[in-house]
């Protein structure tokens, strides 16, 4: 049967049907959307398989692909999913004449990898929800597909190369700025198997802006400038600064910078950016820096005001006579514990805590980072994660921060996997008779023509003959 009547009689069918389940069910809007969706993605199925039928059948009829390609086997199945869902078609398997290599020809002509089971489109769907849903949500989130199990969208996770994708777009600006910051923190993931993993994190930007300045709200929002992140396990640290520095040097004229600050907790492999980075400053980042204080002064009430005062003020006579003093009472071995930890990192980081006043300096906003862009999905609920799974899980919500497109990442991966593909030439002949029947044809199918009185039938009917 032509696609087209046969596109025809599905759109009039289904429009016959929501008017009647409208009319005698009450199903509503939604129901309606509903039934429509699904007969636009059964459609959309239809077309494909017409398309590729047309270019297997101008291939069988070229002449260029006669003298370089003989038919080995026809009518082999293929089955492919894609956002439409499934798609199905025969191919034909042809043997070349002077190198003897087999291939499918209209897979070149598509772009279908071998043996490849889903659409690039579809990986790229997958990869999108895979960043931000559980790999089980993800196979839920599909109808139309053969695929139902998690571990294929495990799959697509762990083959999906994100070597060369840590700054997309990025080009040499040499843009001048006077201050730079870079913010660093990390999250703590569980692994399957052996000792947790450190997820690090980093992110340059050029300051903070308000974003509402007229507002009349106390706490004004303010965000970030030209922000862009950094996420890996990198085992050594001195490889994750330099890709920094390489990021800062590209995009940057460093001789122009004033100053880079350098923030978080004070972790071992963030300070290893201070001897990397030039005009760094180190700041001990508010967050961690409060957690101690409170965590100095819960047992004296009253005092968690006054020691952040001292500190921030910059005493460290009063910050040390106030350890000394509580120190000196009456307390566990674990209170005691707990305040010499408080001690030794404030006042073992005091001239990093003094940084902050600094020009220039904003303050850090790492540790909300963190929280957004990887333990709302890495460390958030309970799961543990492969190595692989994780990093490139982390890497693809830093990568779409970035402003990279997923899609053309694997359009670009692919364009190297296919470098050998074969161009061959179809049968622009048989391709044109193949359209010109679609422009001929004309359906005269109505709703009064199908024959089955429903209300649609009736009511268009009454008018007719109005």
């Amino acid at each position: 049967m032509n696609i087209i009547a046969e596109l025809n009689r599905k759109i009039t069918t289904h429009m016959t049907t929501c008017l009647d389940t409208a009319l005698e069910e009450n199903s509503g809007l939604t129901g309606m959307v509903e039934s429509t969706l699904k007969l636009v993605r059964e459609m959309g199925r239809d077309i494909l398989e017409e398309l590729i039928e047309s270019l297997e059948e101008s291939l069988l009829h070229s002449d260029e692909r006669k003298e370089e390609w003989t038919i080995h086997s026809r009518n082999r199945e293929k089955k492919i999913s894609t956002l439409l869902g499934d798609v199905a078609f025969s191919r034909t398997y042809y043997r070349n004449r002077k190198t003897g290599d087999f291939r499918h020809l209209v897979d070149d002509l598509l772009d279908i990898e071998p043996h490849s089971r889903m659409d690039t489109g579809l990986k790229a769907d997958m990869l999108n929800k895979a960043k931000e849903m559980s790999y089980e949500q993800v196979v839920r989130s599909y109808d139309d597909i053969s695929i139902r199990t998690r571990s294929t969208v495990k799959n697509v996770v762990h083959g999906t190369s994100m070597e060369g994708s840590n700054w997309p777009g990025l080009k040499c600006e040499k843009k001048k700025v006077r201050f730079l910051h870079v913010e660093a923190d990390e999250d703590h993931v569980h692994q399957q198997k052996g000792k947790g993993m450190i997820m690090k994190l980093a992110y340059v930007h050029e300051g903070k802006v308000i974003v509402n300045p007229f507002s009349a709200d106390r706490n004004q929002r303010v965000k970030l400038v030209g922000p862009q992140y950094l996420t890996g396990l990198y085992p050594k640290n001195d490889d994750f600064w330099f890709e920094i520095l390489d990021y800062l040097d590209t995009r940057y004229d460093l001789d122009s910078v004033e100053r880079i600050f350098l923030s978080g907790d004070g972790a071992p492999w963030i300070r290893a950016g201070k001897d990397i980075l030039p005009k760094c400053s180190f700041v001990i980042d508010g967050y961690h820096l409060s957690k101690y204080i409170k965590t100095a002064t819960a047992l004296y009430r009253g005092w968690e005001k006054k020691l952040k005062n001292y500190v921030y003020s910059g005493d460290r006579e009063k910050v040390e006579a106030y350890f000394d003093t509580i120190e000196g009472n009456d307390h566990t071995e674990a209170e005691l514990k707990r305040f010499d930890s408080c001690r030794k990192y404030i006042l073992g980081n005091w001239d990093e805590v003094q940084n902050r006043h600094l020009n220039g300096y904003v303050e850090c906003s790492a540790e909300g980072h963190v929280s957004h862009v990887l333990s709302h999905r890495l460390s958030s609920r309970p799961i543990s994660w492969s190595r692989t799974g994780s990093e490139n899980v982390a890497r693809l919500r830093v990568y779409t921060r970035n402003g990279g497109s997923i899609r053309g990442l694997l359009e670009n991966a692919k364009v190297i996997r296919l470098k050998d593909k074969v161009k061959v030439e179809v049968n622009k002949s048989a391709l044109k008779n193949r359209k010109k029947s679609y422009e001929e044809f004309s359906s005269n199918i109505t709703i009064l023509d199908i024959g089955k009185r429903t209300n649609a039938y009736k009511f268009l009917k009454s008018i007719r003959s109005a």
